[in-house]
């Protein structure tokens, strides 16, 4: 990665506002956005439109309240992340969803107050105030860092032909990126789960990013994974170390295929977790299927910050074989998500 110095792009500070179910006001809090994940998504969009392309970054000219209809300013009920492209601008929006984890935190705030019990819930509702121009040094901007992702190698290909040989597994949102999975990388890594038994394990998912400019739409196609076998892992937590890193890239380079990282997987040990609950409370366990735990959610949001990247959760429950979580980038959010299951190879 390199990085360049660009002006802010946030006019605006924004605060949450917290209420109870039955709308009292619990109080308000300031919150610092990171606006790293629906930058990298608006810039993803614009380049599935075809409106940049693999070699440009695509620069982000500001982020603007989009203010609630029925209340108005300052109140929002989302916001806009403008891009500038070669020719034009290209805006994608944002839902308040994207505050979720800030106003978590800030309800902490209020449970240690004793204004809000653990488990309770509550809403909440977001506010932007434009910020006091000017600064110390007489100029109305400020100068951040700006990441500059490398080049993405993407190859033209039909996505119609790549979904009449496929089968969809688990629920296919309209907006997510669609991606493609070997029957073997699940079996693959089916089987190194079983084997790391009270362990988790995990491995990186390679293959490559294809277009289709007929629809237009881009689309991920793993080819396979490669075992990460220098990581340092426990019961509940995988962590990928250097050499991980330098195994991978040397196993690419070796297969000359042009692939890149796509993203990881990793198991779920989940019957050593609920080993000592009883069947039938395993089977609707909440960490038994698409579950993601804060230390994932962290390591995917550090390595796999592109949108087109995904991970697979192999969950090894007591109930039956090895199940397959699948989760990825939606509007700038870590969500679960489906994907398409290749049973042969094309």
């Amino acid at each position: 990665m390199s990085y360049s110095i660009a002006m802010s792009t946030n006019a605006y500070r924004y605060v949450i506002e917290l209420f109870r179910e039955d709308d009292s006001r619990l109080g308000q809090a300031s919150v610092t956005v990171d606006w790293g994940p629906a930058e990298e998504w608006a810039r993803f969009q614009a380049m599935r439109k075809g409106l940049i392309g693999p070699d440009e970054t695509g620069r982000i000219s500001s982020i603007e309240p989009l203010w609630l209809r029925q209340a108005g300013e300052p109140h929002i009920e989302g916001f806009r992340v403008n891009v500038a492209t070669d020719a034009n601008e290209a805006a994608t929006d944002f839902a308040t969803s994207y505050f979720r984890s800030l106003a978590n935190q800030a309800s902490s705030h209020f449970i240690e107050k004793g204004l809000l019990q653990t488990g309770d819930q509550f809403r909440y509702l977001v506010a932007a105030f434009r910020q006091q121009s000017g600064s110390q040094n007489g100029s109305r901007f400020q100068f951040t860092t700006e990441e500059i992702a490398p080049s993405i190698p993407i190859s033209d290909s039909s996505l119609a032909e790549a979904v009449g040989v496929a089968v969809p597994r688990g629920s296919i949102c309209a907006g997510d990126v669609p991606a493609f999975v070997p029957q073997r990388v699940l079996d693959e890594a089916a089987c190194l789960t079983r084997k790391s038994n009270a362990k988790e394990t995990g491995g990186i998912l390679i293959g490559h990013l294809r277009r289709d400019t007929s629809v237009p739409e881009m689309f991920v196609e793993v080819t396979a994974q490669i075992h990460a076998r220098h990581t340092e892992a426990d019961l509940t937590k995988l962590t990928f170390t250097a050499e991980t890193w330098t195994e991978v890239q040397a196993a690419i380079d070796l297969r000359r295929k042009g692939e890149i990282m796509l993203g990881w997987w990793h198991s779920h040990p989940v019957r050593q977790w609920c080993k000592d609950c009883a069947p039938q409370r395993q089977q609707v366990c909440r960490m038994a299927s698409d579950f993601f735990s804060a230390h994932d959610h962290a390591l995917h949001l550090t390595v796999f910050p592109r949108a087109y990247s995904i991970a697979l959760v192999a969950n090894d429950v007591a109930t039956g074989d090895v199940t397959f979580s699948a989760f990825g980038w939606r509007e700038g959010l870590l969500e679960s998500r489906g994907f398409h299951l290749v049973e042969k190879s094309r």
